[in-house]
């Protein structure tokens, strides 16, 4: 039986972009990645251990076991040369990640060749969202909204844009709003910029047409031994740029049920979509996934939806939302997300019947004090009033987790 070993390591997404080994990571993805470091511990199995060389986050994590009953201990990396019959699970993999992973002692059974983190970088390409957005689509026999298009020329993406004008273009592997342009009036001369930057850097971009959206929320999975299987759900809010802004917390069934009342089908999608992730992702990764999706409103009622008989029979019973439409893979996040994240914590920190908000928070100087939190009240080991830091309290931090709770709150409505 393998113990898990995690290691949050945010700078994933920009190690994959460039694609290299030895990647030097922008010093806000160092600080983010030092600031929270025990976030893992709030999806691992009981008796994980947590990668970390501050006494700081394991005097916090040990405070978190007493408090919360994760049971979940740090070790340092020099460590890992001593330690025997683990699997590591990192934030998300990479070259980089490996390299320093082999370097502090680990295992090399417990980590994935090159080989396959270059295949693994391959899934995180954008353009395999779109594979499975379409492959989605023929197992629900309908065209649920439009798919983005992969263009690799300057021209070609603008004349996309003066086609559609309300579009997002993006770049083939990108990180929490960051190689994200978001246009609503056409062209400008600062976007055909932006273009060939990324273009000379990544070689394609994808576009979509933008939708009135109503929700955004993800379906949160974990693939083991060869099969994908699902975690829970997320339901959160991004800003104008595109970036996670915040995340809706309650029991999974609170949850499920808050996306359901939106959109009926959320389980045949969710039925095809398993189906897809077995087929293209699961048998190449180990570890947790999200597939970020949307619901918007307008939706063209003129989209083709297949006869019933032509649908396999666990999906027959398929019907439309009222001017809902949904965009069923926005994004295949192959690593662990917030969303993973909150997932959880409704039923793992909340007391039962609780709903919360969790905050990425973010300071630029450590003289600028915090928004002070409300002394978090715990009933049988779990949050049932104020506020929580999930992430160690060091003076030096720019950046917490904060689990708030609600006290009255729309998504115990359902």
């Amino acid at each position: 039986m393998y113990r898990e070993v995690l290691i949050f390591n945010p700078q994933n997404d920009l190690a994959l972009a460039t694609g290299g080994i030895n990647y030097v990571a922008p010093p806000f993805a160092l600080q983010m990645a030092a600031d929270l470091a025990v976030l893992p511990a709030f999806i691992a199995e009981p008796g994980s251990l947590l990668i970390t060389d501050s006494d700081l986050d394991a005097e916090w994590l040990e405070h978190l076991n007493a408090t919360l009953g994760l049971n979940i201990h740090a070790v340092k990396r020099n460590q890992l040369r001593h330690l025997s019959d683990y699997r590591i699970i990192p934030w998300g993999w990479c070259l980089d990640m490996r390299r320093r992973l082999i370097k502090w002692g680990a295992n090399r059974d417990s980590v994935p060749s090159k080989d396959e983190i270059y295949y693994l970088r391959g899934l995180s390409h954008r353009r395999v969202s779109t594979l499975i957005h379409m492959r989605l689509q023929e197992l629900l026999g309908r065209q649920l909204c439009s798919a983005p298009v992969e263009l690799a020329t300057t021209g070609e993406v603008m004349a996309f844009v003066e086609k559609h004008r309300q579009c997002y273009i993006k770049t083939p592997w990108s990180s929490s709003g960051r190689g994200i342009y978001h246009t609503t009036d056409g062209t400008s001369p600062e976007l055909e910029q932006w273009c060939r930057g990324a273009l000379k850097r990544q070689g394609s971009l994808l576009c979509e047409i933008a939708f009135n959206k109503t929700m955004d929320f993800a379906v949160e999975y974990h693939c083991t031994d060869g099969k994908a299987t699902v975690r829970g759900y997320s339901v959160f809010d991004t800003d104008s740029h595109s970036q996670y802004s915040h995340g809706e917390v309650a029991s999974s069934e609170v949850l499920k049920q808050r996306i359901t009342k939106q959109c009926p089908i959320l389980d045949n999608v969710v039925i095809a979509l398993t189906q897809v992730l077995d087929e293209l992702v699961a048998p190449h990764y180990t570890g947790w996934l999200g597939v970020d999706m949307l619901l918007f409103k307008n939706a063209q009622r003129t989209l083709h939806n297949a006869q019933s008989a032509d649908l396999p029979s666990h999906l027959s019973n398929l019907q439309s939302p009222l001017n809902t439409g949904l965009n069923p893979c926005v994004e295949l996040n192959l690593r662990t997300t917030m969303g993973a994240i909150t997932s959880v914590l409704g039923d793992k920190v909340l007391a039962p019947a609780t709903t919360g908000t969790f905050t990425i928070e973010q300071r630029s100087s450590t003289s600028i004090p915090w928004r002070k939190l409300q002394e978090p009240v715990f009933e049988k080991g779990r949050l049932s009033s104020g506020a929580l830091c999930l992430t160690t309290p060091s003076p030096t931090a720019l950046y917490r987790a904060v689990l708030w709770t609600n006290q009255q709150s729309d998504l115990i409505t359902i």
